[in-house]
């Protein structure tokens, strides 16, 4: 259930450039309600990994306030790695463990955490992400949606604020989209936001709250699914031939 008196994240005229006349983030301002699904979406070039790798703490906008839960993190990037869990779009490079119970360790390890923590979380993010029958298997012979549940999986037992994907559909087949999108809507049901970047909306657009619509490093609309539909097609953006809203979900053909 979202709260939207309540964001999780609030961003304000957030700017970022690699030289001083040429930026590609463009005073930005949003916020992210707790337990909420929000699309950021745009066509290629528009800014929207980099904009991930901001939240994150990967690089460090110019200008701009990044608050989580109504503390300002803007120049604590530490803070803001720990918060903001966030899977790659080349989610195999995020994997390190020779099972798939080792690797959903690994990080919990690192952290020192207790043992019977670690069992509990451990039990927990195999059932929500359907990995029991996979916890002694070789990540290398997972297939792609599972390889990305898992890196999921690796970052959940963090306890992160936030749940980021950055292209989450990237080279998966029709079966591993319905598994990835189920996955993270099982997760947003169970309190947990998420933030999806893809510029696939004709997979994902049905169960957005929340969608963010970029364009060459600007924020161009932001709403409801309803409010930003209209203006996804002169934004570069893919949409069926006669498609409704309803009809923009892998899950429900």
């Amino acid at each position: 259930m979202t709260d939207a008196n309540h964001p999780i994240l609030s961003v304000q005229n957030l700017s970022f450039f690699f030289e001083q006349d040429n930026h590609i983030l463009k005073d930005l301002s949003f916020s992210i309600a707790k337990g909420s699904f929000t699309l950021i979406t745009g066509p290629n070039g528009s800014g929207k990994s980099l904009l991930l790798r901001c939240l994150k703490g990967l690089l460090q906008p110019k200008t701009g306030s990044i608050h989580i839960l109504d503390e300002d993190l803007t120049h604590k990037a530490k803070q803001r790695m720990q918060a903001i869990g966030l899977v790659f779009q080349d989610a195999e490079t995020q994997i390190v463990g020779q099972t798939v119970e080792k690797d959903i360790r690994f990080g919990m390890e690192n952290l020192g955490l207790p043992k019977e923590v670690q069992e509990n979380r451990l039990e927990e993010v195999l059932a929500l992400l359907d990995l029991h029958k996979q916890r002694n298997q070789r990540p290398r012979t997972l297939s792609g949606g599972e390889k990305r549940r898992l890196a999921i999986a690796g970052l959940l037992v963090m306890d992160p604020r936030l749940l980021v994907l950055d292209e989450p559909f990237a080279n998966l087949d029709y079966r591993s989209v319905v598994s990835v999108l189920s996955t993270l809507l099982r997760l947003q049901k169970a309190g947990h936001t998420i933030i999806l970047v893809s510029h696939e909306v004709d997979k994902t657009l049905a169960h957005a709250d929340h969608v963010l619509l970029l364009d060459d490093g600007h924020l161009v609309q932001s709403g409801t699914a309803v409010d930003v539909y209209p203006h996804l097609a002169s934004h570069g953006i893919y949409l069926p031939s006669s498609a409704g809203i309803e009809e923009l979900s892998w899950l429900k053909r």
